[in-house]
């Protein structure tokens, strides 16, 4: 089955919301390396993000160049086809600026990093026109913290709907937009966006859970240093980056 050039743009438009939170861009782009086969023809897909931020009820945490999603996706299933051995979602720890627990302690104990994480397996990633649906978590981990601190999990996913339009926001937000970013053709069939912006500001976070020890015994500060739960229309996400797709035959 071929996909054509119509087809192939608007998927790069649309995987470039992927760059939604987190991940690693280390690898030259665009990486078409180790794109699995796609039954029946698609595209393989690399995102890598170079900026971006997220706010959660005004708390502000930077994700930076943390983030790559590397895959195929078949034009007829919109879920992307993850590398052998992989999910497709490859993240690097970022500082949290100021940490999280709400207390004075010295810097090492009080630095934080934060994970973004697929909360499923890498089919739970939705390419449909131009949205791209995902579920994640963000993993939290620090001395005293621990390793098994999250916001959002596998049950109860932080579900983004990333854009390169604009957005309608529940209130106290407004709307934001993004855009696809400038395409280039490489013949034979690659195709390139460079310099997108993908955005979404109508999800909800859940509380955090597993903090301390792993037995939540700190989840209360990190809730009450982020505001969590915190309701759809007081959080953002917007992220900078590079889309690189190959067009394959089935």
């Amino acid at each position: 089955m071929k996909v054509n050039r119509a087809i192939a743009l608007g998927v790069a438009t649309m995987v470039a919301a992927l760059c939604a939170i987190g991940g690693t861009a280390l690898a030259a782009f665009p990486n078409f390396a180790d794109c699995p086969p796609i039954a029946g023809g698609g595209i393989c897909v690399d995102i890598q993000s170079n900026s971006g931020e997220m706010v959660i009820k005004g708390f502000h945490v930077p994700l930076g160049h943390s983030l790559e999603i590397r895959g195929g996706v078949n034009e007829t299933s919109n879920s992307l086809i993850p590398p052998r051995g992989t999910n497709g979602f490859f993240a690097e720890p970022v500082n949290v600026p100021g940490g999280l627990l709400g207390i004075e302690l010295p810097l090492w104990l009080n630095m934080v990093t934060a994970t973004p994480e697929l909360a499923g397996p890498a089919s739970s990633i939705v390419i449909e026109g131009f949205t791209i649906r995902m579920p994640l978590k963000l993993h939290l981990s620090n001395p005293l913290i621990g390793s098994s601190c999250y916001i959002g999990s596998n049950s109860h996913p932080v579900n983004v709907t990333l854009i390169t339009g604009t957005t309608s926001p529940p209130p106290p937000n407004t709307p934001i937009s993004g855009h696809p970013g400038t395409p280039t053709f490489v013949p034979p069939n690659v195709f390139t966006f460079t310099g997108g912006l993908n955005v979404d500001n109508s999800f909800a976070i859940p509380g955090a859970s597993g903090c301390g020890l792993g037995l939540g015994l700190i989840n209360g500060a990190i809730d009450l240093k982020l505001g969590l739960p915190s309701a759809a229309g007081d959080n953002s996400l917007s992220i900078a980056n590079n889309v690189g797709l190959e067009q394959v035959a089935g």
